[in-house]
């Protein structure tokens, strides 16, 4: 930690995991006067490391009966343009990024109301099941559906469904500048207009002015390893909850997907994840602002890599692989 802290990659990191691991280690502001310290309780900007929180409340309703992951997204969001013209494309597919959507961000706009308008009006650009394409909104829609199905916004259906149970009262979706120990982000990562510490990194979480399932919400390391320490332990929820997220479901250009998550294949969203020693029945996710998490049932380990990175994110992706990799290791 202290390496990649000297060498630029991150302003601060915070290191949990299973094995007994909590490090906090640098300056958890950047640019102010007076740098103040990160510690254990500090809150960082999860960035996509919150879709697999999005991917838990729908298996959480997929265990209770509600939601059939193989079913169209448009049963569930019957005012997407695809809802009237018969279509294909799953829940599984958004949660695997295999449903033909690609990245693009029309709906990247201020005005919120042609925000979601946008969002409901996007099409893919591919056939299903044919190609990989990382696309946030497959998680923008997954939390739309989440919404729907439970009559409450995401970050009141997280609290109720996943973090309470859990005991995680450090984590929210809602932006949290009242916070006095929020860690900040380099202005490097941001896009559009200034924002403060506490408020989206994700612009497009913060055009939405509301929880968005493509992630952007805000945690500390201890509460992010209640979370994959269950995972890895399954002692809270059905097991079906359990089972979707850790299943294979989607292997396509040499990808494999479980619900929400990467696994170990040819290839990896998150590249040097490939060359970790983790099994293959792991499963990871990071996230723009420097963030990664990982479960691996075969190695006893879960943990958790919170970070502010400077240097981009190809530059700090092996740093924080190497850093799961040495708690999946020097603790066994």
């Amino acid at each position: 930690m202290a390496e990649y802290v000297k060498r630029g990659h991150y302003g601060c990191l915070v290191c949990c995991s299973n094995r007994g691991d909590e490090y906090a280690l640098g300056k958890r502001t950047i640019y102010s006067k007076i740098p103040l310290t990160v510690n254990l309780d500090s809150r960082f900007d999860l960035a996509s490391v919150g879709k697999t929180q999005t991917a838990a409340l729908c298996a959480l309703l997929y265990a209770d009966g509600k939601l059939d992951p193989d079913a169209p997204f448009t049963e569930y969001l019957k005012d997407h343009v695809l809802a009237k013209e018969n279509c294909r494309i799953t829940v599984r597919d958004l949660a695997t990024h295999t449903g033909g959507f690609d990245n693009s961000k029309p709906y990247m706009v201020p005005d919120r109301k042609a925000h979601f308008a946008k969002l409901l009006a996007k099409r893919p650009v591919c056939e299903r099941g044919k190609k990989f394409c990382y696309a946030c909104s497959n998680f923008a829609y997954m939390g739309l559906i989440v919404e729907r199905l439970t009559g409450l916004d995401l970050d009141s259906a997280a609290k109720k469904m996943l973090w309470g149970p859990l005991g995680m009262d450090r984590t929210t979706w809602n932006e949290c500048t009242d916070d006095p120990n929020v860690v900040e982000c380099p202005e490097s990562t941001y896009q559009g207009p200034h924002r403060k510490i506490g408020e989206h990194n994700d612009i497009c979480a913060h055009y939405a002015g509301r929880p968005m399932g493509n992630g952007a919400n805000f945690s500390t390391g201890p509460d992010m390893l209640k979370f994959v320490t269950d995972m890895l332990e399954r002692r809270t929820f059905a097991k079906e909850y359990y089972e979707l997220q850790f299943g294979e479901s989607a292997r396509v250009e040499g990808h494999r997907r479980s619900f929400g998550w990467d696994m170990r294949g040819k290839k990896s969203t998150f590249s040097d994840w490939t060359q970790t020693g983790f099994s293959q029945r792991a499963i990871c996710h990071t996230g723009w602002t420097g963030g990664a998490i990982a479960v691996d049932p075969e190695n006893d380990f879960a943990g958790v890599v919170l970070g502010n990175q400077l240097t981009g994110k190809n530059a700090t992706m092996g740093p924080r692989m190497h850093l799961l990799d040495l708690m999946r290791t020097e603790n066994p």
